[in-house]
């Protein structure tokens, strides 16, 4: 097997086959991820003031100049508002800087101390005069976060796969294997006590959302939309499989939120997940049955 990774986000990404050490293979996957990463940052870091993303959040209210391939990973994101009736919503950029992440990041940005609710069914798409143009309601930001991690796992894996490798798209947790024999990945709420426990993917992905990571005193990154708080959740790690690595993720993220209701939840979704507290573990779907941590 042959891995390439790198840190960057405050998290670790690798790019996995299962192959020899073919002449150039391992340098052509590092510059595929490297080369992948930076077009994204570019996209949709909100900590970088020449990204896509930074121009509409100055304009909210506004229709403002992008690419298509902006719209691309938007688009990703309203999906996984859609799929979750509005649970994870890419508009809610100002919420999560209130709620303390861009200090737990160290940027040093503007922050609004009010709350903030989504507005994702008011974000626009248009084509514009020389690519497309994307308009959010005034006084909101994009973040298109933990979404946009899970749709570069599953670009990531779709062009490994389409030269003929089995691959495994690791994203900070969000991951998509592509693969013709199962591969075996693990799903680790990293909680002493609490044991990593596997799953078996040839075509599919497992992401993992959860407060354990991203969080600070009075707080953390997963912002309920309904309150424009962090969620009230009992979870400390949520992991979903499902067929893409950005669904995986919506799911596990709006799991994380739905707290009491989330087996309930993915049951009705079909989905197989695992729910980790600091008391005891639960399952739904064919996720192997676990008792008290």
């Amino acid at each position: 097997m042959i891995t390439v990774s790198m840190d960057t986000w405050r998290t670790h990404l690798s790019l996995s086959v299962r192959d020899n050490d073919r002449p150039g293979l391992q340098h052509n996957l590092h510059r595929l991820l490297t080369t992948e990463v930076a077009r994204l940052d570019a996209l949709a870091s909100r900590f970088r003031e020449d990204s896509e993303l930074s121009a509409v959040n100055r304009g909210a209210g506004e229709w403002v100049d992008v690419s298509w391939r902006f719209v691309t990973v938007l688009t990703a994101c309203l999906d996984a508002a859609r799929a979750t009736g509005g649970l994870v919503d890419p508009t809610l950029g100002q919420a999560i800087k209130a709620a303390g992440y861009d200090h737990w990041a160290r940027q040093n940005t503007q922050t609004d101390p009010r709350r903030h609710r989504g507005a994702w069914r008011q974000v626009g798409i248009r084509p514009g005069p020389s690519g497309a143009q994307v308009l959010i309601p005034a006084g909101t930001a994009l973040d298109l976060g933990s979404v946009a991690k899970g749709w570069l796992a599953d670009r990531l894996a779709t062009t490994v796969r389409r030269a003929g490798h089995d691959v495994m798209a690791n994203m900070g947790g969000d991951i998509r294997v592509m693969a013709s024999q199962p591969w075996t990945v693990w799903s680790d709420p990293e909680l002493p006590g609490v044991t990593a426990s596997p799953a078996d993917l040839t075509d599919a992905a497992i992401a993992t959302s959860g407060i354990g990571h991203r969080h600070w005193e009075g707080g953390h990154h997963i912002i309920d939309p309904r309150t424009g708080a962090p969620a009230v959740t009992p979870w400390h790690s949520v992991s979903v499989v499902a067929a893409t690595a950005a669904q995986a993720n919506a799911a596990a993220t709006a799991a994380v939120i739905l707290a009491d209701d989330a087996p309930t939840w993915l049951d009705r979704q079909g989905l197989d997940a695992r729910l980790v507290s600091r008391t005891h573990i639960t399952s739904t779907g064919r996720w192997p049955s676990e008792v008290a941590a």
